[in-house]
């Protein structure tokens, strides 16, 4: 089982940064490879379509569960066909978020465990970078949701 470790201090509050992570209708907005998402609840235990790009660049329809969710703090996201899961925890720090991502996979299937074993730490860190460099860019091209002069 690979999995893959970052953190990283994002200069936004935390109700910014949670509004695109803990909104997985919104992942479309800033995380790498997701095309889109449909589903109407985002709760704990709520399942939720997702259509993403894998690495060969198909569109590919996953099911995921919202396996653990707490509202500003954390978010536990799992691929029902992969075993993939990414888990951000979040900690308001002197005005911005400290951020802290955990990518990996539980591989289902002898495919995504050959994978896994020749691929799965260096997809994870590179994913997890990206990621973290893709919410730094919605969030400073976008009006922050606790600005009281935004609208």
């Amino acid at each position: 089982m690979s999995r893959y470790r970052q953190q990283a201090y994002i200069e936004a509050p935390v109700e910014d940064v949670w509004e695109l992570v803990g909104t997985p209708r919104r992942h479309s907005e800033w995380w790498p490879r997701v095309i889109e998402v449909r589903g109407e609840r985002f709760e704990e235990g709520d399942e939720y379509a997702q259509v993403t790009k894998d690495p060969g660049g198909r569109l590919v329809k996953t099911e995921f569960l919202v396996e653990r969710r707490q509202d500003l703090r954390e978010v536990r996201l799992l691929c029902q066909h992969t075993g993939m899961y990414a888990d951000w925890l979040l900690t308001a720090a002197q005005g911005g978020t400290f951020v802290e991502l955990e990518m990996g996979l539980q591989p289902r299937g002898v495919g995504n465990r050959v994978w896994d074993l020749a691929m799965g730490h260096i997809y994870f860190r590179r994913w997890a970078g990206q990621s973290l460099d893709g919410l730094r860019e919605a969030l400073a091209s976008s009006v922050p949701a606790s600005d009281p002069e935004a609208g």
